[in-house]
């Protein structure tokens, strides 16, 4: 290696399928969220119409629009802080933590009688914890 030559780190390959996850799930989710956001009333009665027998239905249809339009920048913010850590950017880390823990507590404070769910804490602990133990190589 010559003198002023960077090496780069190779980022791990457990990180690189999380953030293809997160891409994933969080652009999938943003995308829902906001189909769902700009025809709330519409979706509503074909979900009612549709689904009314299914469990749980109750809890979607009790949801306000604002859920839905909240969600939505919850969910871009994450994903941006998922392409910016596959940039080694720290301060993706911050973004997606940050809109994470904000969507825990986002059904659980807009949704009448919402169950709070140790199951997605769980999961978004084990995807902040992994993505903490890459911080150190990012810039």
């Amino acid at each position: 290696m010559e003198i002023g030559e960077n090496k780069k780190t190779e980022r791990p390959v457990l990180i690189t399928v999380l953030l293809i996850l997160t891409f994933i799930g969080s652009g999938m989710s943003a995308i829902s969220f906001l189909f769902v956001s700009m025809s709330y009333d519409e979706v509503m009665r074909i979900v009612e119409d549709v689904y009314s027998d299914f469990p749980g239905v109750d809890l979607i249809l009790s949801a306000k629009k604002s859920y839905f339009t909240i969600g939505f920048f919850l969910y871009t913010i994450s994903f941006m802080g998922a392409v910016l850590m596959w940039k080694s950017k720290k301060i993706g880390f911050h973004f997606y933590t940050a809109a994470q823990i904000f969507l825990l507590i986002l059904p659980v404070t807009t949704i009448p009688n919402f169950p709070f769910s140790i199951l997605s804490v769980a999961v978004t602990g084990a995807f902040i914890l992994a993505y903490s133990t890459y911080l150190r190589q990012m810039t």
